[in-house]
């Protein structure tokens, strides 16, 4: 067994098809009616604190879903032009599935590390669980900031995977990780993820031209499963 996690490496061309695979596998509809009641309570407490963290919102904020997924946060977007992007079709044909009755909801198949959107477009940026996933998140973030508005808002969340798999090996050295959580890949190598990301690479990844306004952990401070952090574009 290797000493550190091998995670996969997707070249750029067969990123696409292989995402789409996951998206399917993966999704996160999965982990939101997922029957371990933690598993829920932290996916509830990360979602509370997205929309926490970018409200108020107003109905004319222009604002960016970048990686939306099946449009779950989304759908508790009451006010705002929303545009929601993801590089997966079935995500896209998903979310569109759940919102498009929503007239201020517009959609976009594309590549966050190349948004098809003018510079200094959106007012805020919310983007959950997708850093991870990405060839190059250095360039992600770049973009995300281009788009932004000066003194814009980017609310994004991200696993902190060094102590979820501490968590998973000492669960099933214990013979527990099986019976609490089924269906749940013992190693996050095995899931959609490209790296192993945690606050640490998120920081070295940020490009110049971000402040950091606030940093969370998810569910509690002191067990950071997920982060969510607050930046403004400056």
């Amino acid at each position: 067994m290797p000493k550190f996690p091998i995670y996969p490496n997707i070249g750029k061309e067969k990123f696409k098809s292989w995402n789409e695979n996951m998206f399917i596998k993966y999704n996160n509809e999965r982990v939101y009616s997922h029957p371990n009641p933690i598993i829920r309570f932290v996916e509830r407490v990360r979602v509370s604190q997205i929309l926490h963290h970018l409200s108020p919102l107003k109905d004319s904020d222009k604002i960016l879903a970048a990686g939306c997924g099946e449009g779950y946060i989304e759908k508790y977007f009451n006010n705002g032009e929303i545009t929601l992007m993801d590089i997966s079709n079935e995500a896209i044909r998903r979310a569109r599935l759940a919102l498009g009755r929503k007239t201020n909801f517009s959609f976009i198949n594309g590549d966050l590390e190349k948004i098809p959107i003018p510079d200094a477009f959106f007012d805020k940026v919310e983007c959950s669980e997708v850093i991870e996933h990405v060839i190059d998140p250095k360039k992600m973030l770049r973009e995300l900031r281009r788009v932004l508005k000066p003194k814009g808002l980017l609310v994004i969340t991200f696993p902190n995977e060094p102590l979820i798999n501490l968590l998973k090996r000492i669960l099933i050295k214990f013979y527990l990780f099986s019976h609490f959580f089924p269906n749940i890949p013992n190693d996050m190598t095995e899931e959609w993820h490209l790296r192993a990301y945690n606050l640490k690479r998120f920081k070295e990844d940020l490009c110049e031209g971000w402040l950091i306004k606030k940093i969370r952990g998810i569910p509690f401070d002191i067990l950071p499963i997920r982060y969510l952090v607050v930046c403004t574009k400056q």
